[in-house]
């Protein structure tokens, strides 16, 4: 028990304090060599002599799906509303395979120029280890759960949350770390925002 909690605390620092690294991240760590997971590219090509490999359907919001494959991105303002069951998915792939894939986070409610997920007050985290992790303190998302399926190729992390509050447009930064602690990240520009229902819909 003592063990995990020193891992969990670990993971969330590097979270939190991560700044500058791109979704292709080659890393060191005292296991040896790994690549980091990715929301959409992987430049293999330079260290290993293949070519690459990206796909552009790494963030799926309502069914809307978006190309989150490079560190900053801007995409279309997602709205979502309160009351209504909302999902959001990140399709996750590893060079070395996804099962050395061990969870992602997701961290809303930040602003401003190229911001980083120290700046995050809402943030939820799905980890093998400890499943899920929600900080919510203005109660934005309510209660949240995390689905997770694999295919031949991929990871697929799934959040289900019904909003409780509204949230003013916020980057979206995504960060997910592999069992050797080498992360990718993927920043979204201005990518929700979470209202009320308009008033001429009820």
């Amino acid at each position: 028990m003592h063990k995990q909690v020193i891992t969990g605390a670990i993971i969330a620092t590097l979270a939190l304090t991560l700044v500058g690294i791109g979704p292709s991240v080659y890393a060191l760590s005292g296991h040896g060599m790994s690549y980091a997971p990715s929301f959409g590219s992987m430049a293999i090509g330079s260290v290993l002599g293949g070519s690459g490999f990206s796909y552009n359907d790494g963030l799926t919001i309502n069914g809307d799906t978006f190309d989150v494959s490079n560190y900053v991105q801007k995409i279309p303002t997602e709205t979502v509303y309160v009351g209504a069951p909302t999902t959001i998915t990140t399709k996750l792939w590893e060079y070395g395979g996804t099962w050395q894939i061990q969870g992602v986070a997701m961290f809303l409610n930040v602003r401003g120029h190229d911001p980083s997920p120290s700046q995050s007050d809402t943030w939820v985290q799905y980890s093998k280890v400890t499943g899920v992790t929600v900080h919510d303190p203005n109660n934005i998302l309510g209660n949240v759960t995390a689905s997770v399926k694999y295919d031949q190729k991929f990871m697929y992390v799934t959040f289900h949350f019904t909003p409780q509050n509204p949230m003013k447009t916020s980057w979206i930064i995504l960060t997910a770390w592999d069992n050797q602690l080498s992360i990718g990240t993927a920043k979204v520009e201005n990518g929700l925002n979470i209202s009320y229902v308009p008033f001429s819909y009820h």
